[in-house]
Formats: C-alpha cells, structure tokens, sequence
C-alpha cells in the first residue's frame, strides 16, 4: 500500500498486488483483481470517517480528508 500525493490537500491510497505473483497472471485477470482491490479498500475507507472523492469504479480511491466537505 502506498500513499501518493495529489496536489496540496489529496492523497491517492494505492493497494497493488505483488508483482512477483503479478507477473505470473494473465494481463486481463491482473487488471480485474486491482480493480476490485481498489473497490474494497474504497469500501473500508468510505465505512469510517473518510472523506473519499467520486471517481470510477476499479480506480484506487482519493482520500481528501476525515470528514466530509460539510463539517
């Protein structure tokens, strides 16, 4: 997992597979499995108080705080 800075007050939260195992996957099912980790790990952070930007389903998830833009 690594946090990647997006712009001033943005972090991407990246969840990536092992790519040692990755290597060994073909490229579609490779593709399919991050997409549905970033689905999960958007789902865990969306259950507690953070405050997660709208972007498309599969895409690692843009936390830009903890708490929503009204409090």
């Amino acid at each position: 997992m690594a946090l990647v800075p997006e712009g001033r007050r943005a972090l991407r939260l990246v969840w990536q597979q092992d790519p040692a195992a990755a290597r060994h996957l073909p490229v579609g099912l490779c593709d399919a499995q991050q997409a549905a980790m970033n689905q999960a790990l958007r789902t865990i952070l969306s259950a507690h108080p953070f405050w997660i930007a709208d972007g498309p389903l599969g895409e690692a998830p843009l936390v830009l705080g903890l708490t929503g833009p009204d409090g």
